[in-house]
């Protein structure tokens, strides 16, 4: 018999949750709020940062939340479907994205082994996003298969020349360090770019160190950070004595978004931002992106001992 349970629960004031469960681990999806906020090992601290302040909270479908001067900052895992750089031709603002797919209520479909969640139509850019969420039967594994679909035109032309991408982005608690594989032929310098910022300075340069092609990025006690490259193979992040593995296929054939970007990490005091970046694509009506990603957890006493096992890693 199959281990896997799916089944509805109230999670901090969410009627609508999903838990998703085999012998080894706990997943729990809200639809209500469109994020996975919840991924541990059975009877294990959940390693996503969730914002106590929002629990509970429903927002309105396509509506940005707070008169368009902020974006909830919920936590967990989420999906937005274009570069920070065109938020501002969709909200007006270089932090908030499309409404309609960021906090928005998901549907769902039941599977024996996992949900398939998917988001409202977006009005600005025409887009829908599905993200079929599964396990296995034992095991710490989480596949992610994800698609981008372009269902109707953009609400006007500017809007229409957005390139499209399916960006994930994983909030982990604090403090943390996050890892990622350098590319070999990478096309930054050092093999990663420290993003430059209108508004505000990034202090990442401080926290990052090299050791045989990983990159080792500790949390920010305070101040922002970002860093970005074109890894090809994963991105991690270790919390509370536990790794955390995003696993995903490169495309060299493909452009990347944030010139050449297929990750980023974000952080301040609060959480960490894993960020994994689709290839940018122009739809027509009725075309597609599909990337998938797979997660891992692994319980790890030591930063070491981590370290040891990512250095394993293709």
């Amino acid at each position: 018999m199959s281990s896997i349970t799916v089944k509805n629960i109230e999670y901090k004031g969410w009627k609508e949750a999903i838990e998703i469960s085999n012998s080894d681990i706990q997943l729990i999806v809200v639809p209500e709020v469109g994020r996975i906020l919840h991924y541990s090992l059975i009877d294990g601290e959940n390693i996503f940062y969730e914002n106590s302040d929002f629990k509970g909270n429903l927002f309105k479908n396509g509506t940005f939340y707070n008169n368009k001067t902020e974006a909830p900052n919920v936590g967990g895992n989420r999906v937005l479907p274009c570069s920070e750089d065109y938020f501002h031709e969709i909200s007006g603002y270089r932090h908030i994205p499309d409404p309609f797919i960021n906090a928005s209520s998901y549907s769902i479909s039941y599977l024996t082994n996992g949900i398939v969640l998917k988001s409202p139509v977006s009005d600005y850019i025409g887009i829908q996003i599905e993200r079929k969420i599964t396990v296995n039967d034992t095991g710490s594994k989480v596949s992610i298969r994800q698609k981008l679909t372009k269902v109707k035109s953009a609400k006007n032309t500017l809007l229409s020349k957005i390139p499209l991408t399916i960006w994930s982005l994983s909030k982990i608690k604090t403090p943390n360090t996050a890892y990622v594989k350098l590319a070999n032929k990478s096309i930054f310098k050092n093999g990663y770019t420290i993003s430059k910022w209108p508004d505000a300075k990034n202090h990442a340069a401080k926290n990052i160190s090299v050791e045989n092609g990983i990159l080792k990025l500790k949390s920010s006690n305070k101040l922002p950070q970002k860093i970005g490259a074109d890894a090809k193979h994963w991105i991690a992040g270790y919390v509370e004595n536990h790794l955390f593995i995003e696993s995903f296929t490169f495309d060299e054939t493909s452009k990347y978004p944030d010139f050449g970007t297929s990750i980023t990490i974000f952080g301040n005091d609060l959480f960490s931002e894993l960020e994994v970046l689709s290839p940018e694509k122009h739809l027509e009506l009725g075309e597609c992106i599909e990337y998938q990603l797979q997660w891992n957890l692994h319980k790890m006493p030591t930063n070491k001992e981590a370290e040891e096992y990512l250095h394993q890693l293709p």
